[in-house]
């Protein structure tokens, strides 16, 4: 089937500033229809091709119809415990894949696993695409020889990590508890995706096996590849490399089994958690059924916006909560519907659900007006173009296409549910509502199992196909202008999708804060979205919705960031808003009141997430509590109490302005139709530039030093080791990137190999240097079980040694990661966000137009001794200073028998506790 690719947005209404849209959207499916070829191949595979040569790139997506629903009871966690086995290698590549995939530079890679599917994804380069078949058609059809009892135990390590990791997170025991109670003992929704600790380790090899050989088969999969193909290749690929794979057998089905709850359930639970937080699920229809657009129509009108009814009844009118949402889980089998409640702290939780039965009673009683509809579609619809943008990944293209093959049975099943959305009446979805929220069956069908076979086949699997030179990447022409009032603007234009990107970069950020006031910056930053003095925060909400436009607000350490995203038909009065909001902030004292209590509970839950609380406690610790990066960008608690509404609008008068601000615009426009707008919208902004910033130098770390923050009762332990480093511009920051990369940057670095694929301690581990304008700092986390603590100190200690001079980046280490740098480069910049953010930091550093250009040609001329010579310079194991954040009791001898130096206790604010 082939269908014409048609990416513009025909909406067919026009929507004024102020106005919400009533009237019917009507829907276009050729304009978002994704172009494909569909091949079924003898033995059962189903392949579908997209082809988009805009950048040399082919997302790879392979869909296998197997998720936890085909495990029973006593044997839960082997889908996702398989998806694990995948980057092991197989029986003619027993490498490894993640090695393999960083070799060639594949980019937005994964494998993920949910009730209903098994995928695994990458972009890569076209040049290494051949390879990259072989490697995913060894692992379809050659892995069961390849499977041992070391790497069953390796990965069952691994595996029990990450579900610890998952349950020390604030609500992360949550999940288990709702599906055991929303579905009978029997259902296959009634365990977890990842299983049980017990499951795991009952475990066998031959129970592995089997799994394999039952649900591995092609007839079980689909492989879409979209980007710079031909059908005819992709299918001759394809062929070559899976055709001979053997199917698998014909597998029983389940269609649908949606349960019905005999009676409300009320359940409490403690965990360590700052707020307290209802869920309410009721069951709803499955993947397939229409029903399911119209209740996901009824969520976004009940939790989806600052306008919709509950959010602003709890949140804003009510001040009750903190964050309100409501979501349809679109199962294959069943569906639930959920509303969430983060309660404000100090209110009565049943005070709060009765008002949610309020609000959520009204809407049943009234349904939703045909505004609130029209806006809700625009939204989704502007949301899906912004998706479609992707080749690959989760969400992209290529995974829309095999989603729909794979659960509606046609690569197009996607473009029914889109019009099936955008037809939905206010009555519809009214009737969907009341059928499925006003709540207190099994089918078998058997068919015929196709005659299937394998092809004969001539091809040599001992022979790995050779990689391609790394594609030519080029950065777009930057164009570059300004307003009369100085505020530069630089264009980079991609014609790709119907979307433009619109960044407003001011030379501020969490150092423009005084000292004594961290959290100014960032909390006039919050308001902006929250209303201007022309426009309540509800209109403005409403009237960005009515043009399918978002806008939100970031505080870096440098600079601060007000981002707009657009479709192109609606650039114009987008930025109109955009600049409202930016320009004439009203600093309500409602919402200003509002935003102080929720920032207030953010810092509550930052201190109950470990790596968050580290990200708070450790810039301190290096540069001071004064030091304009050692502030918490987000505030403490006394310095968000101490503020006043008059010092958010200080603070903006002061630093928002047009010549110390560039205005970055990526995607679907022309110079010529931007700078009108940008006159009409950003032209009257009043000329001047910001003060200067205090980022003075700190002298080195001292190192010697182990801070240790109690968390009783932690599955994990959070360890973090960090020194300050060279300040930017130095001649090796280039070489930076690759010995970074190869350190703690990606799943195959030397910390992750040894920390996870190595000694199974811990699910992932990081190493980076911060992106600060001035003086760096170098940190390393490692979340690890909690029993291996002190022995994973002095295996992170042993990396930073390694990575500073005792194991330098050299031979076989170091083609490999310069391949990756170069390889990967070719996706790099596949989409708006990437390309702003490359803009950004080259506003932030002062690099010249041709930086990016120039990028990857510098990047290749890297050699050994530069990367050695700049991890010397940059790395100083000497001065380490180091934090733990874990239950005290059972690691704190160990830290301390280290004998690494002066060892001190903190609380959770970073002040020392006497011991």
């Amino acid at each position: 089937m082939k269908i014409k690719l048609l990416m513009s947005l025909a909406f067919g209404f026009s929507v004024a500033a102020h106005a919400a849209p009533a009237a019917p959207i009507k829907f276009d499916r050729t304009a978002y229809a994704i172009a494909y070829e569909k091949f079924v191949l003898p033995n059962g595979l189903t392949l579908i091709v997209h082809q988009d040569h805009s950048v040399p790139v082919v997302g790879v997506n392979l869909w296998y119809h197997v998720g936890s629903r085909n495990e029973k009871r006593g044997k839960t966690g082997f889908a996702h415990l398989f998806e694990h086995f995948f980057f092991n290698g197989s029986e003619n590549y027993p490498h490894g894949f993640r090695e393999a995939m960083d070799d060639l530079g594949a980019n937005n890679r994964n494998g993920t696993t949910n009730t209903d599917r098994t995928n695994f994804f990458e972009d890569v380069p076209v040049s290494a695409l051949e390879r990259t078949l072989f490697l995913e058609s060894d692992r379809m059809g050659f892995l069961a020889n390849h499977i041992s009892k070391e790497m069953l135990e390796r990965e069952r390590g691994v595996v029990q990590n990450e579900k610890r990791q998952g349950e020390n997170q604030p609500y992360g025991r949550v999940r288990n508890e709702v599906s055991a109670k929303m579905y009978p003992y029997s259902h296959p929704y009634s365990w977890s995706t990842i299983g049980s600790m017990d499951d795991l380790n009952a475990a066998s090899l031959d129970d592995i096996k089997e799994w394999y050989r039952t649900y591995y088969g092609p007839n079980n999969a689909v492989i879409s590849l979209a980007g710079d193909i031909t059908p005819q290749k992709a299918l001759e690929l394809v062929t070559r490399y899976f055709g001979a794979i053997p199917p698998g057998p014909p597998l029983p089905r389940t269609e649908t089994w949606i349960p019905a709850l005999e009676r409300n359930i009320r359940d409490e639970m403690e965990d360590h958690v700052p707020q307290v937080r209802i869920a309410r699920s009721y069951h709803t229809a499955a993947w397939k059924d229409v029903e399911v657009r119209r209740l996901d129509l009824f969520a976004n009108v009940l939790a989806g916006s600052k306008s919709a009814h509950l959010e602003r009844r709890l949140v804003y009118e009510k001040g009750m909560a903190t964050a309100v949402s409501a979501s349809i889980k679109d199962g294959e089998l069943a569906g639930s519907f959920t509303i969430t409640v983060l309660v404000k702290p100090g209110v009565d939780p049943r005070a709060v659900e009765r008002e949610v039965d309020l609000v959520l009673a009204d809407l049943l009683d009234k349904g939703p007006s045909a505004a609130e509809l029209a806006r809700v579609k625009t939204r989704s619809l502007a949301d899906f173009s912004r998706a479609i943008e992707r080749l690959g990944g989760m969400g992209g293209r290529s995974d829309i296409l095999a989603e729909s093959e794979t659960y509606g049975g046609a690569p197009d099943a996607y473009l029914g549910q889109l019009e099936q959305m955008a037809n939905a009446t206010p009555a519809q979805v009214k009737a969907a509502a009341n059928k499925w929220l006003r709540a207190n069956h099994y089918t078998m069908t058997v068919k015929p199992f196709a005659r299937l076979a394998a092809a004969a086949s001539t091809l040599d699997r001992k022979q790995l196909p050779a990689l391609g030179a790394a594609p030519d990447v080029k950065f777009p022409h930057i164009t570059r202008a300004e307003l009369k009032n100085g505020l530069k603007v630089m264009l980079i234009e991609r014609h790709t999708a119907p979307i433009v990107n619109v960044a407003l970069v001011l030379d501020a950020g969490a150092a423009s804060d005084a000292p004594g006031a961290a959290g100014v910056a960032s909390l006039a930053l919050d308001l902006l979205e929250q209303g201007s003095k022309t426009r309540t925060a509800f209109q403005m909400s409403d009237a960005l919705e009515a043009f399918g436009a978002r806008m939100n607000t970031g505080t870096l350490a440098d600079m601060s960031l007000v981002r707009l995203q657009s479709t192109s038909a609606n650039l114009a009065p987008s930025l109109a808003i955009m600049a409202d909001a930016a320009l004439n902030p009203a600093f309500g004292a409602d919402q200003f009141a509002l935003q102080k209590q929720r920032r207030l509970a953010q810092l509550g839950q930052e201190r109950a997430q470990p790596t968050s609380l580290a990200q708070r406690l450790m810039p301190a610790l290096l540069y001071g509590p004064l030091h304009a990066y050692g502030r918490p960008a987000a505030g403490t608690e006394k310095t968000i109490g101490a503020i006043k509404r008059d010092d958010l609008a200080a603070w903006h008068a002061a630093w928002f302005k047009p010549g110390s601000a560039t205005l970055v615009v990526t995607g679907d426009t022309t110079l010529a139709k931007l700078m009108p707008a940008l006159e009409a919208s950003f032209g009257a902004w009043r000329a001047g530039s910001a003060p200067a910033k205090d980022g003075a130098a700190v002298a080195t770390t001292a190192g010697a030093k182990i801070y240790l923050v109690d968390k009783p009762d932690a599955p994990q332990s959070t360890i973090v080791a960090a020194h300050l480093s060279q300040q930017q511009g130095q001649p090796e920051d280039l070489a930076m990137e690759p010995v970074m990369q190869n350190f703690g940057g990606m799943a195959t670095s030397r910390m992750n190999r040894n920390l996870r694929l190595d000694k199974h301690w811990s699910y992932g581990t990081a190493g980076s240097l911060s992106t600060t304008r001035g003086q760096r700092a170098l940190m390393v986390t490692a979340p690890v079980q909690t029993d291996k603590t002190r022995e994973s100190m002095l295996e992170v200690a042993k990396e930073i040694r390694g990575v500073a001079g005792e194991r330098p980046l050299v031979g076989a280490e170091y083609a490999s990661i310069m391949r990756n740098m170069s390889a990967r480069l070719a996706g790099r910049f596949g989409t708006l966000a990437a390309l702003e953010a490359a803009a950004i930091t080259a506003i932030n550093l002062k690099l010249p137009d041709h930086y990016w250009s120039d990028y990857a040609g510098n990047i290749r001329n890297l050699s050994e001794p530069q990367l050695a010579t700049a991890a010397r310079k940059f790395v100083r194991p000497e001065q380490l200073t180091w934090l733990v954040i874990g239950d005290l009791r059972k690691i704190e001898k160990g830290v301390r028998d280290l004998n690494w130096g002066e060892v001190v206790v903190l609380d959770a604010e970073g002040n020392p506790l006497a011991r």
